[in-house]
């Protein structure tokens, strides 16, 4: 990573848009689809794989659980400035630099809305809500839990209150947060999958370029090596819970999901 720093480039005069929000909440589908934006470009991988100036969960063996070590996620305003410089030109070897936007999705990132706000020139913050019981039951079924955490065991996963108060710590921060970025718009996956041209034109509006010219609704994309067109997974996910995991969820979550219009399930 030293190397990308020395011979990466200063980056100026892009705008930033920064996607953020809980596991399993449809951000690398967001993502995939702006990026295809002629204005537009993204990274080949999350942001905090290409630099070393960024700690994820999984260097504290907690994979796709950053509110287990939401402290380690914190970045200390002191030297803070010259972590961003090296961030950037590390990113710069990824971006196509002809482009006037630049896309990043880190779940993790959602720890540092403040940092990005004021170290990065010109940031816009997309945040997606996706319903609490899917993105639960997602994390639950996805995240393998990594050797060294105290949870591991062969085979295990963790246990579905784990998944909610992650979910339920993404709105949490955001909302304690949000108010610290100068652009900030917060769309839902149901709104998204539902009607993806509409949702688009208020993000394209938002970071202000021209919209997209073509429709999306049928478009297949490739998210985590499975294609799939632009629709709501809910209910398949919301099928495999049974009503102890319900319970499980509510009691973690319950405040959230009726801010948010989820129906509270009993």
């Amino acid at each position: 990573m030293s190397l990308l720093n020395i011979s990466g480039r200063n980056i100026h005069n892009r705008k930033w848009v920064f996607i953020i929000g809980c596991y399993n909440s449809g951000t690398t589908l967001l993502e995939e689809v702006l990026s295809t934006h002629p204005a537009m470009s993204s990274l080949n991988d999350e942001g905090v794989v290409l630099t070393d100036a960024l700690l994820r969960p999984e260097d504290f063996n907690w994979r796709r659980m950053w509110q287990a070590c939401e402290e380690e996620m914190k970045i200390d305003e002191n030297g803070a400035a010259a972590r961003a410089n090296r961030i950037k030109r590390q990113w710069s070897h990824f971006y196509d630099l002809k482009k006037p936007v630049l896309l990043e999705k880190s779940i993790a990132n959602t720890t540092r809305i403040e940092f990005f706000n004021r170290h990065f020139d010109d940031v816009y913050f997309i945040h997606l809500v996706r319903n609490g019981y899917a993105v639960a039951e997602g994390i639950h079924r996805k995240a393998d839990i990594m050797e060294g955490n105290p949870q591991f065991r062969a085979g295990s996963q963790y246990p579905l209150a784990y998944c909610a108060r992650q979910w339920a710590r993404s709105i949490a921060l955001v909302k304690q947060t949000k108010n610290k970025a100068n652009r900030f718009h917060e769309i839902t996956y149901e709104e998204f999958t539902d009607n993806p041209d509409e949702v688009l034109r208020t993000i394209t509006d938002f970071i202000g370029v021209e919209p997209f010219r073509d429709t999306f609704k049928g478009n297949v994309f490739k998210i985590h090596n499975v294609e799939s067109s632009i629709r709501n997974m809910n209910e398949k996910s919301l099928e495999k819970l049974s009503g102890k995991d319900i319970e499980e969820i509510n009691r973690e979550a319950a405040a959230y999901l009726e801010e948010y219009g989820y129906l509270i399930k009993a």
